[in-house]
């Protein structure tokens, strides 16, 4: 974008002209939130051409207008009550304020100097709660329990640049209210933008994404108790329950879960029988963890000897095929609806078969020393894409909508696992054969510094496929599901 100083527009007639344009982009083009970063810039740029703004240092702003422009279609379907509108310290009245603050932001006093008691009794009236804030991580926090389900946020353009990436990376819901001015002095906004964000109307179909219900239920189910239910009394019930429970956050049965909850974005429950599948994902991987050690010669796992270390290697194999076993038979548990057991029984066999050819590629160049740089994507894809892939694909089968959703899953999940990956081995401190750092030190003749710069930029491509992606998704609810997903996977290198 243009390295202009950003400004909001003074002329209230050149921001209506630019939110008009804006809304006209979105209906004419179809395009769903959220969007990443690169491709509103991409927008925003023909935005400011079309209107002849080029260059005027009024980018940002319409960025936050696009962004402002394709939510707000799907504001009808968040309630009211778990809209959150935030304000800014700085509408307080300075000096003068004799209101105090705790943790969360400005407990107000109402006296009547400055716009917060007006503000906040419109927000009541409407049933929206509100804080006063300049910044509070407990709006992320209400957000990933599902307590808020969108903002609509006001504050000066400075503090919205900075909190944009974040806030996309997250796929919140907002509706963001520049303030004219920055510095935190002396600032005033236009009623009308901050009136026509908190009156958005709320439909009779609303989607309230049960990130409690979800946590509730995984965590409750990776307990020994949970697992009794599903575990036969037998020699190795004991140690499976101990692998099934103990360490990790269970993240690919929440996928599970999660994905069947945005293919039912109006449901409040979840079927008895996506217990017994999330479980099964959880086999699937604890599986493939303990095999993955034994191949691998690792020591530990999360800091403690490993399974094979710890039990034996004839004991740990036998583990690891107890729990593949295991997660077979639960796809079939007879809670599971009949239609559904072949499809999430096929698709658990094609990912073993992926990641058992990823782990023999990978040993076999390795014993070789001939590992070349375009292996590497390879093997990251097939060990680590499965995962992601049978969590995801459980989910979609479980809801019904696996037909219509496989062939954008499995691109996903093979970039979402070669990107993960890659991320993983610029974090490797010591030296690894495997890693794609080494192997392009080895291949290349470079030095750590360059053969990281590569695997930067190797990752970057694979994390730009994804949005790419997701840019076909027209499902909000999943979209935003997705997003969330890869936000949590990936990261800004």
């Amino acid at each position: 974008m243009s390295e202009l100083k950003q400004t909001v527009p003074q002329d209230s007639a050149v921001r209506e002209t630019i939110r008009r344009a804006a809304e006209d982009l979105v209906r004419s083009s179809g395009l769903k939130p959220p969007l990443d970063l690169t491709h509103l810039k991409r927008h925003v740029t023909a935005l400011t051409d079309s209107l002849e703004l080029d260059g005027r240092g009024f980018d940002h702003y319409a960025m936050i207008v696009l962004n402002n422009a394709l939510w707000t279609p799907y504001f009808p379907h968040i309630a009211l009550k778990q809209r959150l509108l935030l304000l800014p310290f700085c509408l307080r009245k300075q000096p003068g304020c004799t209101a105090d603050h705790d943790d969360l932001g400005l407990i107000c006093k109402g006296c009547g100097q400055c716009n917060i008691p007006g503000l906040s009794a419109a927000a009541d009236a409407l049933d929206m709660p509100v804080l006063v804030a300049e910044s509070s991580s407990a709006v992320a926090d209400w957000v990933e329990q599902g307590v808020i389900q969108a903002v609509v946020g006001m504050s000066c353009l400075d503090s919205l640049e900075k909190s944009f990436p974040s806030m996309l990376r997250s796929a919140v819901p907002g509706i963001a209210v520049p303030l004219l001015r920055d510095g935190c002095k002396d600032t005033a906004f236009d009623p009308a933008d901050l009136e026509r964000a908190m009156s958005v109307p709320q439909a009779d179909e609303v989607h309230a994404f049960p990130y409690g219900l979800i946590r509730e239920t995984i965590d409750g189910l990776f307990t020994p108790d949970g697992i009794s239910a599903y575990i036969p009394d037998n020699m190795l019930r004991e140690e499976a329950i101990r692998a099934l429970t103990a360490h990790g956050k269970h993240y690919r049965p929440k996928i599970t879960a999660g994905c069947y909850a945005a293919l039912n974005p109006s449901r409040t429950d979840l079927p008895d029988y996506l217990k017994p599948v999330s479980l099964a994902v959880e086999c699937f991987h604890k599986a493939s963890l303990i095999h993955d050690d034994i191949e691998d010669n690792d020591a530990e796992r999360y800091g403690e000897p490993a399974c094979h270390v710890r039990l034996g290697l004839a004991p740990a194999l036998n583990l690891g095929d107890y729990l593949i076993g295991a997660g077979y038979k639960l796809f079939c548990h007879e809670s599971v609806p009949p239609e559904m057991r072949a499809s999430l029984s096929s698709e658990a066999a094609l990912a073993h078969c992926e990641l058992a050819l990823g782990q023999a590629k990978e040993f076999d160049a390795l014993q070789k020393k001939d590992l070349q740089p375009e292996d590497c994507l390879e093997i990251h894809r097939l060990k680590t894409a499965p995962a992601f892939r049978v969590a995801l694909f459980a989910g979609a089968i479980a809801a019904e909508r696996f037909d219509e959703l496989r062939d954008l899953f499995h691109d996903f999940s093979d970039r979402l696992g070669a990107a993960y990956q890659l991320y993983d081995d610029l974090e490797d401190t010591a030296d690894n054969p495997a890693s794609a750092v080494d192997v392009l030190m080895r291949t290349n003749g470079w030095d750590r510094e360059t053969a990281r710069a590569e695997t930067v930029r190797l990752y970057q491509v694979q994390r730009d496929g994804i949005y790419d992606l997701l840019e076909t998704v027209g499902d909000v609810p999943l979209k935003i599901f997705l997003y969330r997903l890869a936000g949590k996977v990936l990261k800004d290198v």
